[in-house]
């Protein structure tokens, strides 16, 4: 059996759920009642392998348009901050903020959660929260500030979280703009 191949069973609750093959004896949690199931062995008739998914990996576009954002954003920072900076008055630097920021934002988390998603093909993590697990495991706590929408979110689409991150920090950029920015 291929080590990276999924195997599907049912939990206590009766939904069907998958882990990869090479857990089989270890505990599972069930995403839809929670409580840990043991993973069987390729030896229980209810559990079959399934192969992955053909749409594993996203299209190299995808990549392509997370490092052009990434670089046109970190670019225009660099414009605005190392070079243009005494043109600009305080407020026009404020109104041009989201003009790298959200680019930066943008391709940063697009191209990690395509590498979280790799994960997931792999059969390393079973979920974009396993994976981020991982990810904070290996780089520390203070990682999982900056991984913080793939803790919450079970998408399995890098676009659609690179989407919603770049909705959370615009959140909170305003937040910063209204409430903390006037008072310094």
């Amino acid at each position: 059996m291929n080590p990276g191949q999924q195997m599907q069973f049912h939990a206590s609750c009766g939904h069907l759920i998958s882990a990869p093959a090479d857990r089989a004896g270890q505990d599972a949690r069930c995403p839809h009642c929670h409580r840990v199931v043991p993973v069987p062995g390729s030896d229980v008739p209810y559990a079959s392998p399934v192969p992955l998914p053909a749409g594993a990996t996203e299209p190299m576009a995808l990549t392509a348009l997370y490092v052009t954002a990434l670089m046109a954003g970190l670019a225009g920072a660099g414009l605005v901050y190392m070079v243009l900076f005494d043109e600009f008055s305080e407020s026009e630097l404020v109104t041009i903020t989201p003009l790298w920021f959200f680019p930066i934002v943008f391709g940063l988390y697009g191209f990690v959660s395509q590498r979280l998603l790799r994960r997931i093909a792999s059969g390393r993590a079973g979920t974009l929260h396993e994976a981020a697990r991982l990810s904070i495991d290996v780089a520390g706590h203070w990682a999982a500030l900056v991984l913080f929408p793939f803790l919450v979110l079970k998408w399995r689409s890098s676009l659609l979280v690179s989407l919603a991150a770049a909705l959370f920090w615009a959140v909170l950029l305003w937040l910063f703009f209204t409430a903390v920015f006037p008072t310094l």
